[in-house]
């Protein structure tokens, strides 16, 4: 998680939500009107070839992250709790 008190000139990270990961994450997305418990959604994968790519989300203070799954047999999908 980053933050800037100077309206986006500078910026400093305050907290690690994935690290270790063999893909690129993308940049974190915030939906407007952000619910606290899904407050920033980003995706992972290769930019180098064709690979797979996960969903991931946070709540608003970054204590916990999920991720959705990979496939999906039906419209019931339940996340998994990310293990940092």
């Amino acid at each position: 998680m980053w933050e800037s008190r100077d309206h986006g000139v500078t910026w400093h990270k305050t907290k690690e939500l994935t690290h270790g990961s063999a893909m690129n994450h993308t940049y974190v997305r915030r939906p407007l009107n952000a619910h606290p418990d899904f407050y920033a959604l980003w995706a992972d994968g290769n930019p180098d070839s064709f690979s797979p790519s996960h969903l991931y989300f946070t709540n608003q203070d970054g204590s916990t992250v999920n991720t959705m799954p990979y496939w999906a047999p039906d419209n019931r999908l339940k996340p998994t709790r990310y293990i940092k």
